[in-house]
């Protein structure tokens, strides 16, 4: 045999045939770890799903490594968006040979963006965890961006009943005509008749892109639903923070139906964004269950 012969390994998933005949829907690859990088300089470590299907009925299988190594070759030290998943997925198809049609990538990594107090001079990190699902299905492509915000849900209810509490209470301290500001104003002080009950609540976003959208920047969401709730979950806080989120959850106590109309107000503002549909779940602190809800956009 001649040394410099190149060596002829066998290749099962070519050559061979299925015994049943079937096409399949996805084959491939689940939580396959990787560096992405988001922007110039800013890498993260990363988790990708990459599928294809199996076009062709009595083929054996796919080829596992050249998928694999099209995702690694794909993203290497480039900047992640909307037309970069899209040669990802043609690549995947291409990488089989005749094999698949059609492609699916899913990458999942934590985004870290620092949060400012809301009063004093400190800030601190907040984690949110992102998700991109993108198929690629006779030539049409779809991409889903997938997240997850915290925030503070005080009960209306909860409220008008402390409120009436501390009305009766009033009327019992106070039965005099003649009432003065000082003795009243201590007493606000002094006093506790009923706290209402608010929970840390969870909102979970998915969106589908619009064809052309080209970035995958999930900030200006978060940022923008965050403000329409008015009291996203807080990192680094001193007692005048602590105050002011008390302020803020008074000025807006919400039912689950409050709160997902106010993210779909936000939502509605993205002309970027074909379709969305949001799901939250208040962690209730007076029941054993949970309080939920869902809205789309249509």
């Amino acid at each position: 045999m001649d040394p410099n012969q190149k060596k002829v390994m066998p290749d099962i998933a070519q050559t061979e045939k299925s015994s049943f005949l079937s096409r399949l829907e996805w084959v491939g690859m689940e939580k396959v770890a990787l560096p992405l990088t988001l922007k110039e300089g800013w890498q993260v470590p990363a988790e990708a799903d990459i599928f294809v299907n199996l076009a062709q009925e009595e083929a054996k299988g796919i080829h596992m490594s050249r998928l694999y190594l099209a995702l690694q070759s794909g993203l290497e030290q480039k900047q992640i968006s909307a037309t970069l998943i899209q040669q990802l997925l043609k690549s995947f198809v291409e990488s089989q040979k005749g094999l698949a049609d059609s492609s699916r990538l899913v990458l999942r990594w934590n985004e870290l963006h620092k949060r400012k107090a809301l009063l004093s001079e400190y800030a601190g990190w907040k984690n949110y965890p992102v998700e991109v699902v993108a198929e690629c299905r006779q030539d049409k492509v779809q991409i889903n961006l997938k997240f997850s915000i915290f925030y503070s849900s005080a009960c209306p209810c909860s409220a008008a009943l402390a409120r009436q509490l501390y009305q009766q209470s009033f009327a019992k301290e106070f039965c005099e005509d003649n009432i003065s500001f000082q003795k009243v104003f201590n007493w606000l002080g002094a006093t506790t008749v009923a706290t209402p009950h608010s929970q840390r609540s969870r909102a979970d976003i998915q969106m589908l892109l619009k064809p052309g959208a080209e970035s995958l920047s999930f900030l200006q969401y978060i940022d923008s639903l965050e403000k329409n709730l008015m009291t996203p979950v807080q990192t680094a806080v001193k007692r005048e923070d602590e105050q002011e989120f008390a302020r803020l959850n008074g000025e807006n106590s919400m039912f689950v139906e409050d709160a997902l109309r106010a993210m779909k107000k936000a939502l509605n503002s993205f002309h970027t964004l074909e379709s969305f549909q949001i799901k939250t779940h208040h962690f209730e602190s007076l029941h054993a269950h949970d309080a939920v809800g869902s809205i789309h956009s249509k």
